[in-house]
């Protein structure tokens, strides 16, 4: 309820007011002592149970008050009963009482209408307007805030118009239409800046900063939070929302020590604001971290307090995320049975609200569910309706996820070209999403420099000015006491002295300024030398396969483009090996998938040893390789893929199940005129499921001798 606490209204005092003020004080008095008498002897219940039985007390006191109204319109008229209606009001809200808040905000609006008082009808309308947010009824939302807008512009009220453009950019974001929730916001900040409302242009700049990511601009985004949290900072106004903004940033760009720090710096926040939904807003979003790190202990606590206190708050939005995390967490836990109906809770929420992600992430885990449950028709079902859903609203990483069940899938159908193909396409999606978010992290890197140096920049300017200022000071008292020498000779020695006292201490601060300088300038080399290291460090990682060493898909893919447009102009023969580990689920499923990985970086070691200086080896994806070498006729490239394939089957086939591989070759020279490296793996890939079928462990691809 920020937006209305920072409202106040403003009428003259009169008799009738004081006197009505202070009926509402005692009455409430009143019906607090009779209607809970318990509360005030119990012990302190959780932030939940808290929020519960406020809610209570507001209902019970809210039934005694009924005839307030009434009485203070005997009083004090229209204007009597506004000011009661206001203060239940004012009141409910504090206790997070929607419901009788709800009731009071609705006939002040009625009243304040009839009393001509556009800015009590704002206050009322924006109160409503947060309500409906948090309950998740976002049409009759949208219907308020229009009806804000007609006010405001009726009005000629500056404070009114922002905060109507504002809900309108939010419901327009709700809705999908990014470029008109962008117009709303911007609108928003540019009246909030003229106002000199500091709180508001931190809300539209976390508004701006949202759209921001939801197109994608992750650089942009960061730029708007931490102007945002640069403002918040200034006045301590919502630091939560700040701090968990920027934390949610960083959880999607991978960045688990930042984002770590961020959320601590986000809950210390929301417990110090002492206000339940902050605080419910913020455990929700760092259960949702902690599950991604796969800490599911402690995701399900934090899960579980915030759905128990967005339950208690009716905030329906809420609860269907918070009610997703703690069926991941149970999920993380190995308890599907008890994460199923979280889940279905979640998804019946996310149908309500027409929220598209909450329903996509709901339906994948139970087609996981099903799947582990041996259920392979409702898993195909389930499959089958997410899937769509992923596509058109762009959740890529969640695409990911349906691609691996697929594949998990068909291996339980004993489908493999099904299982092959929803791999292959599994692997290229997730190394297309590591390079999105490489880029992404790098961008954000070179946000925070700029703005750093920028800070820098600003600070230096501010120091050259204050030195500038001292040497026209100087050069003022240099002629005030030149003149005073030559108009008195007799005084002149001491004139002189006082000159060259004061020219030392001036040099002397001088000094130590330019000495501050120089440290503040090799500070600022060396920061910019680590930022060259971190971005050096994160080319690495995206062209080297973290698990196996060997290079990227992305990286062994441009190689390759490379080489066959150089060797097709020079005429040089160009060789291809797909290579497969044979039967590798096997290993998986007898030692683990810990061990499977070990295995693969061994198996990668080997192949690089038989493999010519000049060649590349490259993951293709899952656990199949890329091999690629030029300049060698067939004879030699057979003996090379042959080297390879002994040398895995013999220092690795010791191991149970025996570790072997089968490799499908393609040479330039038998295809002169391919053009694209499609063309060469499509022919790899046949020779290598050749190799396959014909009993595995062997070269296919080269003409037989």
């Amino acid at each position: 309820m920020d937006s209305v606490w920072k409202w106040t209204v403003r009428s003259n005092s009169t008799r009738h007011d004081v006197a009505l003020r202070t009926l509402v004080v005692l009455s409430g008095a009143m019906a607090c002592f009779v209607a809970a008498p318990s509360v005030l002897c119990a012990e302190p219940p959780p932030r939940a149970q808290a929020v519960t039985m406020a809610a209570r007390l507001a209902d019970q006191v809210d039934a005694v008050l009924q005839p307030l109204p009434r009485i203070a319109w005997q009083l004090g008229g229209l204007r009597g009963r506004i000011n009661a209606e206001f203060t239940l009001a004012v009141a409910y809200a504090a206790l997070s009482a929607d419901r009788p808040a709800n009731r009071r905000w609705q006939s002040l609006d009625k009243d304040a209408a009839m009393a001509g008082d556009a800015r009590l009808r704002g206050i009322a309308l924006i109160a409503l307007i947060q309500s409906m947010l948090a309950q998740g009824e976002y049409k009759h939302g949208q219907e308020l805030a229009e009806a804000l807008m007609q006010l405001a512009l009726g009005a000629g009220n500056d404070e009114l118009t922002a905060a109507a453009e504002e809900y309108r950019g939010v419901f327009e974001r709700r809705h999908g239409n990014l470029d008109a929730a962008l117009e709303h916001q911007i609108a928003a900040l540019a009246l909030r800046h003229k106002n000199k409302d500091a709180a508001g242009e931190a809300t539209a700049l976390t508004n701006l900063g949202t759209i921001a990511r939801d197109k994608g601009d992750f650089a942009q985004c960061l730029d708007y939070f931490l102007q945002s949290l640069a403002i918040r900072e200034r006045i301590d106004n919502r630091l939560d929302v700040a701090y968990r903004n920027i934390a949610l940033l960083y959880r999607e760009l991978g960045d688990t020590q930042t984002t770590r720090a961020y959320f601590a710096k986000a809950i210390d926040a929301a417990t110090r604001y002492a206000q339940p939904g902050y605080y419910a807003s913020v455990r929700g979003a760092y259960a949702g971290f902690l599950n991604d790190n796969r800490e599911y202990e402690a995701a399900l606590a934090s899960a579980d307090e915030a759905l128990a206190i967005s339950q208690a708050l009716g905030n329906r939005p809420a609860i269907g995320f918070e009610q997703l995390e703690v069926g991941r967490a149970l999920l993380g836990l190995r308890k599907p049975d008890e994460a199923e109906p979280h889940f279905e809770a979640a998804a019946e929420i996310g149908r309500e609200l027409d929220q598209r992600e909450l329903i996509a992430r709901s339906e994948l885990a139970q087609a996981e569910i099903a799947l582990a449950h041996g259920d392979l028709a409702r898993s195909h079902r389930l499959l089958d309706e997410v899937s769509p859903r992923l596509n058109a609203a762009g959740l890529r990483p969640y695409l990911a996820q349906a691609y691996w069940l697929r594949d998990l899938l068909a291996e339980a159908e004993h489908d493999p070209a099904t299982a092959h193909e929803y791999a292959h396409r599994h692997a290229g999606l997730r190394e297309e999403l590591l390079g999105v978010r490489s880029s992404r992290l790098l961008a954000a890197i070179e946000v925070r420099k700029a703005r750093e140096q920028s800070e820098q920049q600003l600070e230096l300017a501010v120091r050259n000015n204050e030195l500038q200022a001292e040497r026209l000071e100087r050069s003022r008292h240099e002629r005030f006491y030149g003149i005073a020498a030559i108009a008195a000779l007799a005084v002149i020695v001491a004139v002189f002295a006082v000159l060259l006292w004061r020219l030392r201490r001036l040099n002397l601060a001088l000094a130590a300024r330019n000495e501050q300088n120089d440290r503040q300038h090799a500070a600022l080399t060396e920061a910019n030398l680590l930022l060259e290291q971190q971005a050096q460090s994160l080319y690495q990682a995206s062209i080297v396969d973290g698990l196996t060493g060997a290079h990227s898909r992305s990286h062994a893919l441009d190689r390759l483009g490379h080489l066959l447009a150089d060797c097709r102009v020079a005429r040089r023969d160009l060789t291809l090996l797909l290579i497969d580990f044979d039967h590798f689920k096997l290993v998986n499923d007898h030692h683990g998938h810990l061990a499977g990985d070990r295995l693969l970086a061994e198996a990668v070691r080997i192949m690089r040893e038989e493999l010519p200086g000049d060649g590349l080896l490259g993951r293709f994806g899952g656990e199949e390789f890329l091999a690629i070498f030029a300049d060698r006729d067939e004879g030699e490239s057979r003996r090379i893929a042959e080297r390879m394939r002994a040398a895995v089957a013999g220092r690795m086939g010791g191991i149970d199940p025996p570790t072997t591989i089968s490799i499908g070759a393609a040479t330039l020279r038998a295809m002169p005129d391919a053009t694209a490296i499609d063309l060469l793996i499509d022919v790899a890939d046949r020779a290598l499921y050749v190799a396959k079928q014909a009993g595995r462990n062997q070269v296919q691809g080269f003409q037989q001798a």
